[in-house]
């Protein structure tokens, strides 16, 4: 039986050749790609649109009367499974209406960094205080600065 026959080696112009078409290839894969539209958005100037359900920062609603909805059951921060919420619970100081309950929620943070946007708080509330707005743009120079407090969620979430 006969030996199969050895592949032909490449000489220097063979391998030169070679370089030079793989070379030319990238070239113009690179000077073809130059030309195509760009996918980046302007991004301060346009911004995208989300969808309908996006989650973005939370929000604690008021009433029509301008009262709390929160009355400080805990529920969200029980089942938030990432424990980025504290909730702090007290009665309302005698004539003074805070809520619509004798309960309110006299300290409520959500720490940004640990949330994870599942909506989960939001779905638990049975008083539908707790929101998840469009807002996307959360931004910090320190740790501090991502816990969101509750005189900050009882405002509505402003571009700047």
């Amino acid at each position: 039986m006969a030996a199969p026959p050895r592949p032909r080696r490449l000489g220097r112009l063979g391998f030169t050749i070679r370089g030079a078409m793989g070379l030319a290839h990238g070239l113009g894969m690179t000077l073809s790609e130059l030309f195509a539209p760009r996918d980046t958005a302007p991004y301060p100037e346009k911004r995208l649109e989300h969808a309908p359900r996006f989650r973005g920062k939370h929000m604690l609603a008021r009433g029509p009367d301008g009262h709390e909805l929160c009355v400080g059951c805990g529920l969200c921060e029980a089942v938030c499974p990432a424990n980025a919420i504290r909730v702090v619970a007290a009665s309302a100081p005698e004539g003074a209406t805070v809520s619509w309950t004798e309960r309110y929620a006299a300290d409520y943070e959500v720490d940004l960094i640990r949330c994870i946007f599942c909506g989960m708080c939001e779905e638990a509330c049975p008083t539908n205080a707790v929101r998840l707005t469009p807002f996307n743009e959360l931004a910090g120079f320190s740790r501090a600065d991502m816990v969101a407090r509750k005189e900050e969620l009882l405002r509505p979430a402003v571009r700047k």
